[in-house]
């Protein structure tokens, strides 16, 4: 007997902020970025659903040379990044707090594919790259918001939710000073339900 459930269709603007572990650290800046695909969700209770699904990521990183870094420290760099994203997303609601209302947290996990990132800085198209982008990452997103049915099938959600790169998207292995290059989300969550 198949669990009952929904279709979800997501289209989510989003800030991006990049977090890049160095000494010294350089000055990262926040991006744009969007994410937009579908997932279905189990019900597994009255108050608790199971989502998964399959997403499309748009996204940017950028850094430049910190003013005290050493000639031989990181080079400044700009990358357009897309990831596949599988997420794996556990919703719990409220009882309505007001009519056909109600509020929600979500907490997942999402196992992603890196996409082959693309630099947006034309003087670096013959460079080689100084951090390497891993093809594999995992994110883990924490959110909440407000759920709206506006018929007996279909629902408007929208909240807001983060989504913290796990093991950095880039990286640089050294043995005396290692780099990793973290892609964090902010989402405005926007979601039909039917």
């Amino acid at each position: 007997m198949a669990l009952p459930g929904r279709f979800s269709a997501e289209c989510s603007p989003s800030y991006v902020t990049n977090r890049m572990y160095v000494k010294p650290s350089p000055c990262t800046k926040g991006h744009l970025g969007l994410q937009f695909g579908g997932a279905y969700h189990f019900v597994l209770q009255e108050y608790v659903s199971l989502s998964v699904g399959i997403s499309y990521v748009l996204s940017h990183v950028e850094w430049t040379r910190a003013p005290s870094a050493s000639v031989s420290s990181i080079d400044d760099g700009a990358y357009a990044l897309r990831y596949v994203w599988v997420p794996f997303l556990c919703r719990f609601y409220t009882s309505e707090v007001m009519i056909d209302t109600s509020i929600y947290c979500k907490l997942g996990l999402i196992p992603s594919i890196n996409l082959p990132r693309r630099s947006t800085v034309p003087s670096d198209s013959g460079k080689v790259a100084c951090l390497t982008q891993r093809p594999l990452g995992c994110f883990i997103l924490l959110g909440g918001g407000v759920k709206y049915d506006f018929s007996l099938t279909n629902s408007l959600v929208v909240g807001l939710s983060y989504c913290w790169d796990v093991p950095g998207v880039m990286y640089k292995k050294d043995s005396n000073d290692p780099i990793y290059l973290h892609n964090n989300f902010v989402f405005l969550d926007l979601c039909f339900l039917f």
